[in-house]
C-alpha cells in the first residue's frame, strides 16, 4: 500500500473515533490539511469543533504507536486505504454531499468504474425477488457492469450471486470493517466475491463490528458509487428505501421492478414508479437506458433451434420455466422415483436446458 505522507495523515485523522465525515471536513476546512490537525491537536480552538471526549481521543491518537499500529493492521489484512486525495478515489462518490474521507478496500476491483450500478431490496424477499435480483445482475455483469450491493441477506445476496454467475465484477459495501464477514452465513459469498476479482469495501476501520447505526451511512456509499439504483422488493419503510432516498438526494437514476399491488414487498417499488422511477423488467432496460449495450434484434438473429423434449423431460421443464423450484418441490410435482428424477435433472443440465442456482434451486431456459 503506497500512500503519500499527506494521505497517511488523512487516514490517521479519519480513523479517530468520533470524527465522522462532517467533523473531518470541518477540521480540514479550518486547519488546511490533516497534518496540521495533528500539529494542532492541543489547540484550544478544537473546542469549537469537537466535544471533550472526541478531543481526548484525538490527542491520544497523536502518537507514533497509534500511527504504526493503524497501518500495520491494514498491512496485515492486505487492505487498501483510498482517501479523497488518492487518484483512484471514485469520482462519482466524491460528488455526493458527505463522501467518506477514507475507504478501506479488500480486493483488486477498481472502485472508479464507468459502468457501475446498484441493486438493493428486502432482506426478507420472495423467491421471485431473489430471482429478479439474480437475473438482472447476471445480465449487467455480462456487459461489464460492476454490480454494487450490501451483501445483506435476500436481494443483496442474490444480486452478488447473479454477478458471479455472469462472470462479472461485484462490489459489496459493508456496515462493519471490510475484514468482518457479516452476515456470517455469507462467508462463502464473501470469499467468492474476492476470488472473482471483486471488492469488499467499508468506510469503517478493520475489525469494526456491525452496529445498526452504521448501515444507513453505508447505504449512501452504495448509491454514491453507482450511476443508478434498482430496487427489486421492499416495504415502504425499509432499509432499501434509505438507499433509494440517498440516490435521489445524489441525483442518481432510480429504477424499480414492478410487482403485485397486493404484496407488501412490492409497495416501495410500485410507489416509486408512480412517483417517476423508471420501471425495469430486465437488465436490458438498464443497459439500454445508459447505452451500455443493445439487446439483439430477434428479427436479425438466427432462430434458436426448437428443442424436442420427451414427455418426462417436459414434465420437469414446464414448471421450471414459470418459477425456480427446489429438488423436493419438483419431486412433489412429478411422479418419478428419486433416482430417476436425479438422472433427468443431470441430463437436462448437461444439455443447458436447466441450471442450478444458489440455494439449491433449479430453473429452465428454452
Amino acid at each position: 500500500m503506497n500512500l503519500s505522507t499527506m494521505e497517511q495523515y488523512w487516514v490517521w485523522l479519519s480513523s479517530v473515533e468520533g470524527i465522522g465525515p462532517k467533523r473531518f471536513y470541518r477540521l480540514i476546512s479550518e486547519y488546511g490539511d490533516a497534518r496540521c490537525v495533528w500539529d494542532n491537536a492541543d489547540d484550544d480552538k478544537m473546542k469549537e469543533f469537537l466535544p471533550a471526549a472526541t478531543r481526548k481521543k484525538l490527542r491520544d491518537a497523536r502518537s507514533e504507536q497509534y500511527f504504526y499500529t493503524l497501518f500495520a493492521r491494514l498491512e496485515k489484512c492486505n487492505m487498501r486505504a483510498i482517501t479523497r486525495l488518492s487518484d483512484d478515489y471514485p469520482e462519482l462518490l466524491s460528488r455526493i454531499y458527505d463522501p467518506p474521507a477514507t475507504l478501506y478496500v479488500l480486493g483488486a476491483c477498481p472502485l472508479d468504474n464507468a459502468r457501475s450500478f446498484a441493486i438493493v431490496g428486502s432482506r426478507r424477499c420472495t423467491r421471485d425477488g431473489q430471482r429478479a435480483a439474480r437475473e438482472f445482475a447476471e445480465v449487467l455483469a455480462r456487459e461489464d457492469v460492476a454490480v454494487i450491493s450490501g451483501m445483506a441477506n435476500g436481494v443483496d445476496t442474490a444480486a452478488h450471486e447473479g454477478a458471479l454467475i455472469g462472470y462479472g465484477r461485484t462490489i459489496a459495501l459493508l456496515g462493519c470493517g471490510a475484514d468482518v464477514i457479516y452476515p456470517q452465513e455469507n462467508e462463502e459469498l464473501y470469499h467468492r466475491i474476492l476470488d472473482s476479482g471483486g471488492a469488499i469495501v467499508s468506510e469503517y476501520l478493520p475489525g469494526t463490528p456491525p452496529l445498526r447505526s452504521y448501515f444507513p451511512a453505508r447505504n449512501r456509499i452504495i448509491s454514491g458509487l453507482s450511476r443508478g439504483v434498482l430496487i427489486v422488493e421492499g416495504a415502504e419503510k425499509s432499509g432499501a428505501m434509505i438507499t433509494v432516498n440517498a440516490a435521489l438526494d445524489q441525483n442518481r437514476d432510480v429504477f424499480a421492478v414492478p410487482g403485485s399491488i397486493y404484496s407488501p414487498l412490492s409497495a416501495a417499488p410500485n410507489r416509486l414508479i408512480v412517483e417517476g422511477a423508471i420501471p425495469a423488467l430486465s437488465g436490458w432496460d438498464i443497459l439500454e437506458h445508459y447505452r451500455w449495450a443493445e439487446r439483439e434484434d430477434p428479427a436479425r438473429s438466427a432462430p434458436r433451434p426448437k428443442l424436442e423434449l420427451d414427455p418426462e423431460d417436459d414434465q420437469i421443464v414446464q414448471p421450471l420455466l414459470e418459477q425456480e423450484l427446489s429438488f423436493d418441490e419438483l419431486a412433489n410435482l412429478v411422479d418419478f422415483p428419486i433416482a430417476k428424477l436425479n438422472s433427468h435433472l443431470t441430463m437436462l443440465e448437461l444439455r443447458g436446458i436447466i441450471v442450478k442456482v444458489p440455494g439449491g434451486m433449479y430453473r429452465a431456459y428454452l
